[in-house]
């Protein structure tokens, strides 16, 4: 399959991102380095200002009377919550629809790489991107547990770009 991503490549974000992807030996990761920062940006605009605008017409008697600290963790939830069904359902359509992913055998779908596949990684690649960073900008929030947890996420989903 094809990558369906609705935005090309960007060259010059590829080529700025080729150094690396030779260095780690990820040869896949300069075809999605466009998906990756538009679902880090994606995400970023759901955490501020989507989340609060939304929270607060839907929940106007709790969500502006929360403390800081819980609104972060609300937020957070918020993202998580957007970027799973995302995910999912461009997963499923993937597995339905992607003709180069249904002729690979079993090692082949687990270890192979499709346009598709690849595209749903860099979704995943930039919302851990987004909780590495929101785990060390609120880590007396989230803790020891979340960022261990994003960092771990975020190297599983980046190696995999090395098919």
């Amino acid at each position: 399959m094809k990558d369906p991503f609705f935005l090309d490549p960007i060259p010059w974000l590829s080529q700025l991102v080729d150094p690396l992807a030779d260095y780690l030996n990820l040869p896949a990761l300069p075809l999605h380095i466009h998906e990756i920062v538009f679902g880090l940006l994606l995400y970023t605009a759901i955490y501020y200002p989507i989340s609060p605008l939304v929270s607060g017409h839907f929940f106007p008697r709790h969500y502006p009377h929360l403390n800081r600290r819980t609104r972060i963790n609300w937020d957070a939830h918020v993202v998580s919550l957007v970027q799973s069904t995302l995910v999912n359902v461009l997963a499923l359509w993937v597995l339905c629809s992607d003709e180069t992913r249904r002729d690979m055998d079993r090692e082949e779908r687990v270890l192979g790489y499709s346009g598709g596949s690849g595209m749903i990684q860099a979704l995943f690649s930039g919302y851990f991107i987004w909780d590495f960073a929101m785990a060390v900008m609120h880590f007396r929030v989230f803790g020891p547990g979340a960022l261990a947890h994003a960092a771990c996420a975020l190297t599983v989903y980046t190696v995999g770009y090395v098919s």
